[in-house]
């Protein structure tokens, strides 16, 4: 689960010069970053503590000098002026004008990203393309593999929830690209593929289910190609990956070991829950708060757990909230700012992603019915400082699954210091991901590879 926040703005800049361009600043205690390529008439900005990185501008205007770029689905206005090493203006947000002075800088100090390789490459790597059974979806991915003759054991990477191009890039990090580059230097072949709808390739947004069917595909791909050992096919997924790996293998026998990192092993209502729970403890937010938080949020999941998948459940969302509203003290509802209507909206805003068919089939998925068929190796990884899929829980329950199967080659493991992406953290909140240098802690690469390599 990726948790993303946009900052609002709309802004107006000149520019003097062709290419890419680089300014950096801040918006308060923000760290704000620019990018413009007026030869391709693009333009992008960056607010990492928000977790925006590279949002581009729909439609700018490139006049003479300056630019103008009117997202006016944030209704914030940036305007300034460039000169040869500065940008210097305004920033108005609901009518508040605050200054603004952005320095030209080669690369943005918050993008250093050292782990994303670079060639020349000991590896082969290829750009590949395949569909689905029926054809309905083309799929398009990168397949790296050692150079030479030899059929390779194979990983299959599968991103996280959100739709994610091949490198699962979030926050500015590659690291479905830094974890192939590392297995294919050490004899692995790594397919990562293109989610619905980014890249190259197709169809529209499913559910956890559709894409346990997209995995399948690729695995019927792989089985079509001479470098590939079919015997030593396996799965590594990420978040929602590792959660629906274990889906793909009970449904195909050419699944030959699973790699989990972060992945489910509770179910999706219980770790939404404890997800919403621990971020906000990690910001500070105090117990009584959270606690209210809580049980708005069993109340309206409830709703979506209890009735069916298909369907419209909005009037059944807003009928749980009004009910929870009018059970709740004055005092609750002045802490939780629903006094107001804007207070409430803020709730209801939220109703077309909770009924939504991906929502209602995460928050009923129970992960053991599954776990109890898998009898393949498995490697269960979490990081301690997880806020999203907390390690404790979720590798209790492979742990669970996986022996009521009678599976006797499996291994769960805790990595200290690390976050829901696999980084040695510091503050360890969600905010922080895009903040961090590394993408992909160099220990778990180590811990992967050394399982890997005895399968």
């Amino acid at each position: 689960m990726k948790l993303f926040a946009l900052y609002s703005l709309c802004f107006f800049f000149a520019f003097h010069a062709f290419g890419q361009t680089y300014y950096e600043g801040t918006i308060g205690p923000l760290k704000f970053g620019l990018k413009v390529q007026k030869e391709e008439q693009k333009a992008a900005l960056y607010i990492p503590e928000q977790g925006l990185f590279e949002y581009a501008v729909k439609a700018p205007v490139f006049r003479n000098d300056s630019l103008i770029a009117d997202l006016k689905e944030f209704g914030t206005v940036l305007s300034g002026k460039v000169n040869t090493e500065t940008f210097s203006g305004q920033w108005k947000q609901n009518g508040f004008p605050a200054p603004l002075a952005l320095k030209r800088v080669e690369q943005l100090s918050f993008l250093k990203r050292p782990q994303v390789p670079v060639p020349p490459f000991p590896y082969e790597s290829e750009n590949v393309n395949f569909t689905n059974a029926d054809q309905s979806i083309q799929f398009g991915g990168t397949l790296t593999f050692p150079k030479g003759k030899g059929k390779f054991p194979t990983v299959i990477l599968i991103t996280g929830s959100g739709q994610q191009d091949r490198d699962e890039t979030l926050f500015g990090h590659k690291p479905f690209w830094v974890i192939a580059d590392a297995l294919s230097r050490e004899g692995f072949a790594v397919l990562r593929i293109d989610d619905r709808g980014v890249g190259e390739t197709t169809g529209k947004v499913g559910t956890s289910a559709d894409y346990a069917q997209d995995v399948l595909a690729a695995l019927r791909f792989l089985k079509s190609r001479k470098e590939i050992n079919p015997k030593k096919i396996g799965l590594m997924g990420h978040s929602e990956g590792g959660m629906i790996a274990p889906m793909v293998a009970a449904q195909s026998k050419d699944v030959a070991f699973i790699v989990s990192l972060a992945g489910l092993g509770v179910g999706g209502r219980a770790l939404l829950l404890k997800q919403s729970d621990d971020i906000l403890a990690k910001t500070g937010t105090n117990a009584a708060y959270r606690a209210n938080v809580q049980s708005l949020n069993a109340a309206l999941y409830e709703v979506a757990f209890r009735l069916p998948l298909e369907g419209d459940i909005k009037d059944s969302l807003q009928l749980a909230f009004d009910n929870w509203l009018k059970s709740q003290p004055d005092a609750v509802l002045g802490q939780m700012g629903f006094k107001s209507e804007t207070g409430k909206k803020s709730v209801t805003r939220q109703f077309d992603q909770i009924g939504s068919k991906w929502y209602r089939y995460f928050l009923k998925y129970d992960p053991q019915p599954i776990l109890a068929q898998i009898k393949i190796p498995v490697l269960s990884l979490n990081g301690s400082n997880d806020v999203q899929v907390s390690a404790k829980e979720n590798l209790a329950g492979f742990e669970k699954g996986l022996t009521a199967a009678g599976n006797k080659n499996f291994k769960t493991m805790e990595l200290p210091g690390l976050n829901h992406l696999f980084q040695k953290c510091q503050k360890c909140t969600s905010a922080e991901y895009g903040m961090l240098e590394e993408t992909f802690s160099p220990d778990a690469l180590k811990v992967i590879l050394d399982w890997l390599k005895k399968q």
